[in-house]
């Protein structure tokens, strides 16, 4: 356990910093090395790729409600962590928000970790880097405040599959690294490689992330991953 969450630790602070992304194009237009070789052999580099940048891992598509995006207008927002503007020379950075699928066995292959006892019946995706402003971490006293505050992320979260109805998420945790998990039972959600626009929806009070994964894509030695 202590190993899988190190390696998560790792690989969260990698994604924090954007070197998730570093060659991540060159590698995984280089092979599907997931399919082709034993998970013991996967280098680091390789395994950043998976859980970055892959069909189980993408970065979300933020869209802000009724006003532009404030990091294109040159304005701060919580993620910089400031309480007003940017000081004068100050650079702004946008920290990309990623999306991936929990429960993929190449996901978990990756970070050599077990199974959630959620699994069983439940796809699980998870949320990194959301901003400050929609996951503000609670104070001591303010147990209600994060439970009401994982209600409403739990409320705004779907998978639609193109064609069928949405989805919306059964339960939403906090992880000890601050992401956020998303469970969707698989009573309700059925996927199947023929669902080539598999939609993930965040819908927040502030904006809405949206994150587009295709089943084909998703293909883990010869069975679709998720």
């Amino acid at each position: 356990m202590a190993g899988e969450f190190g390696r998560r630790r790792f690989l969260m602070g990698a994604l924090g910093s954007g070197a998730m992304l570093t060659h991540a194009s060159r590698m995984f237009a280089a092979a599907e090395f997931w399919n082709t070789r034993d998970p013991s052999t996967w280098t680091e580099e390789e395994i950043r790729v998976l859980t970055s940048n892959s069909p189980w891992t993408k970065q979300g598509v933020r869209a802000y409600r009724g006003v532009d995006d404030p990091l294109e207008a040159g304005h701060s927002t919580p993620e910089v962590g400031g309480r007003g503007g940017p000081s004068m020379g100050q650079r702004v950075v946008t920290v990309p928000i990623y999306v991936r699928w929990e429960t993929a066995q190449p996901i978990l292959d990756a970070l050599r970790a077990p199974a959630s006892p959620d699994s069983a019946d439940h796809f699980i995706v998870s949320v990194t880097n959301l901003p400050l402003a929609v996951v503000r971490r609670p104070g001591r006293g303010d147990a209600k405040a994060q439970d009401d505050l994982l209600d409403r992320l739990q409320n705004g979260a779907t998978v639609q599959v193109k064609g069928k109805d949405p989805v919306e998420a059964g339960f939403a945790r906090r992880t000890p690294i601050s992401s956020i998990l998303f469970g969707f039972s698989r009573d309700y959600l059925h996927l199947s490689p023929n669902d080539r626009e598999i939609l993930f929806t965040l819908d927040t009070e502030p904006m809405t992330i949206k994150a587009k994964f295709d089943g084909k894509e998703m293909m883990y030695h010869g069975k679709l991953a998720a």
